[in-house]
């Protein structure tokens, strides 16, 4: 991954080049931005030109050995961090199982999301973290001297999902860095970080892509035609992990058949439906079901729009459309506040591993209410 292969963000690039020339490189940065909005693919460029024997002003050379093994992701002073699950007879809870799933999910594409690393490892059903031993593990490895001689290269991806003692541990380091280390941190969420960890980094905030650029770029990594990719752009809000995912799945989020299924049956107050649902709810898996109510949220704010006719920003597949044009009536000014803030809670109950069954039952007959209110 060269600067040359990021899809738009040319300002951040100039400035990430002009900082190694310079030699003005903080030892602990975040690169915070939106998912799909290019994060680790500029992560990935800024650690191959740091590496890079022959630089040029505009790019990594892309012949010399640092960039060869940066291409195959395969570099001894690259490490990498990222959420994880413990594995059934693990003694320590560290990322090492899933290093070689990284390295070739890395491979595959730079846009990525948590939903696409969750379907790589298989954990649909698990809640992801990084634990006190990996971050011991880290500070392990970037003690260890440069291979190369030059920078030592921590990409931390999701440093959110740390838990409080593992970012206790990760703050001596940023505190206490070991000589030439870097460490860029990639969030989606960086407001979740603890204030000890944020106020010590040097941040990047990187924008969302404009739909131009995420047309583009969904073109060229997917095959798809410009006009199709231009529809994807707009329906992902230029999240290029988002379309991607979209090109996978035939144009339609599996989530919709749940929530059709799901607001039918609370409207009508039908007992047996909302139990198939709240059986299907619990399968999905902890970070299913708080992704699936996220895209509850989200079908809630684009009725909205679409029934004040804010048209130019609905983001909605041909299936979705479909079915919003006949629901979207029940969702008004009376009721979306609390239908948005019901759906919210159930999501932090779902991350406080509150029982998946109970609240969804639970948020079933407070829509139903709900819904039944006339604007």
């Amino acid at each position: 991954m060269q600067f040359s292969d990021v899809i738009g963000q040319t300002k951040i690039s100039s400035r990430l080049r002009d900082s190694v020339r310079s030699g003005r490189i903080a030892h602990a940065q975040l690169f915070d931005g939106p998912e799909g909005s290019g994060t680790i693919a500029l992560a990935r460029a800024y650690a191959r030109y740091l590496h890079c024997e022959n630089p040029s002003l505009e790019d990594s050379c892309g012949v010399c050995n640092s960039c060869l093994a940066h291409e195959k992701l395969q570099h001894p002073d690259l490490q990498w961090a990222f959420p994880f699950f413990k594995k059934d007879g693990s003694t320590r809870s560290v990322s090492d199982p899933f290093q070689i799933m990284w390295r070739e999910f890395m491979l595959e594409s730079s846009y990525i999301g948590i939903e696409d690393w969750l379907n790589k490892i298989g954990a649909d059903r698990k809640q992801l973290f990084i634990s006190v031993d990996e971050a011991l593990e880290i500070n392990r490895k970037l003690g260890l001297k440069s291979f190369h001689g030059g920078y030592k290269i921590l990409i931390f991806w999701l440093p959110e999902t740390m838990r409080v003692d593992t970012a206790n541990k990760m703050l001596k380091l940023i505190e206490e860095p070991t000589d030439k280390t870097v460490i860029i941190f990639v969030s989606e969420k960086a407001n979740r970080l603890l204030p000890t960890i944020l106020s010590r980094l040097q941040t990047v905030h990187i924008p969302k892509l404009k739909e131009i650029e995420a047309t583009n770029g969904i073109s060229i990594i997917t095959g798809v035609s410009t006009d199709k990719a231009a529809e994807w752009a707009h329906i992902t809000d230029a999240n290029i992990a988002a379309a991607i995912r979209l090109s996978r799945v035939g144009s339609e989020t599996p989530d919709l058949q749940l929530f059709s299924n799901w607001m039918r049956s609370c409207w009508a107050r039908d007992g047996e439906g909302i139990m198939n649902g709240a059986n299907e709810f619990a399968s999905l898996g902890r970070e299913g079901q708080k992704k699936f109510l996220s895209y509850g949220l989200h079908m809630i704010r684009q009725c909205i729009l679409g029934n004040y006719g804010v048209n130019s920003l609905v983001r909605l597949t041909e299936g979705e459309q479909s079915f919003l044009s006949k629901f979207q009536r029940f969702i008004h000014e009376k009721n979306v506040v609390a239908l948005s803030a019901f759906v919210e809670d159930a999501h932090k109950d779902i991350a406080s591993n509150v029982n998946a069954k109970v609240v969804f039952f639970d948020l079933s007959i407070k829509l139903h209410t709900l819904l039944r209110i006339e604007s």
